[in-house]
Formats: C-alpha cells, structure tokens, sequence
C-alpha cells in the first residue's frame, strides 16, 4: 500500500474509534446519571439550562468536558444553580428513561448544549464542538466556557 493511501486510512480508522468509544454501550464507571424526572420542581420561567450528554461509555474527552462543566458552575455560577437561574443536568442517553430529553436535543452521545428558556420558550444551542476541542485543556475550557455562560444569561 502506498503512503499516499495508508495516511487517509489511518486518519479514517481514528476518527472511527473516537466516536465509538464515546457512543457505544459498556458498564456504567462515572457520575451518578441526573434524569428529566430528579430536576428541581421549582425553576425558573427564565433560565439557562447546562446539559452533558454523554453515552454510558465514555473517553477521556468526554468525561472531562463534564467535569470542566461542572467545575465552572460550581466555581462562577453557585448562586445562580442554587436560586435554578441556572440548571445543571449529566444526562446518559443510553438510558431509557432518558430518552425524551435526548430527543429534544438530537443527542446520541456526547455533547454539550444549552437551552436558554424565556418565558417557558426553549433556545436549543449546541456547545459540542468547542467541547470538545478544549475539554483537554482545563483552565482554556473554563475560561471559555464561564464567558459562554454569562453571555448567554444576558
């Protein structure tokens, strides 16, 4: 095979085994999984909901994404998820009784989205990829994503 060829196939073959090993199904090794039915009953007409979707298996990159997301709102936004200005959920779509919510927001493994809700009218934006192209990069994640936060409260 010429090296014109195996560098395409190479590139091909890696980009497959990322994206099963974030979506594909094993035993469950992380955070407890928050579902649609545990969400506090009291939140807000207006808010910013903050979903990690994930699959039940998961790579490195996936679970730092959730752990960065939930590091910046624990660090920047701990009033605004007391008083559920803003809501946090870790959502595994591989579960059933997820399904609803990962429906609503197309989600089949890993992602990253918001849905800013004014007056009880959903505003799905999909923060995926900036997820994961700094999810390896803690403090540039957080950074980021505390500026995407504040501009999307605005």
């Amino acid at each position: 095979m010429t090296q014109e060829l195996k560098q395409p196939l190479l590139l091909f073959a890696s980009i497959i085994i990322f994206f099963t090993a974030c979506t594909n199904s094993s035993p469950k090794t992380e955070i407890a999984v928050v579902s649609e039915e545990t969400k506090p009953s009291s939140v807000k007409q207006n808010r910013l909901e903050v979903y990690c979707f994930h699959g039940t298996r998961q790579c490195e990159t996936c679970k730092n994404m959730k752990a960065n997301t939930k590091t910046t709102l624990d660090k920047y936004f701990a009033s605004q998820l007391k008083d559920s200005t803003i809501v946090f959920s870790i959502v595994d779509v591989d579960d059933s009784k997820n399904e609803k919510i990962a429906e609503k927001f197309q989600a089949t493994g890993t992602a990253l989205m918001i849905n800013k809700v004014v007056n009880g009218k959903d505003s799905i934006i999909d923060w995926s990829d900036f997820a994961f192209e700094k999810a390896n990069e803690e403090s540039e994640y957080i950074n980021e994503l505390k500026s995407k936060i504040e501009s999307a409260l605005k």
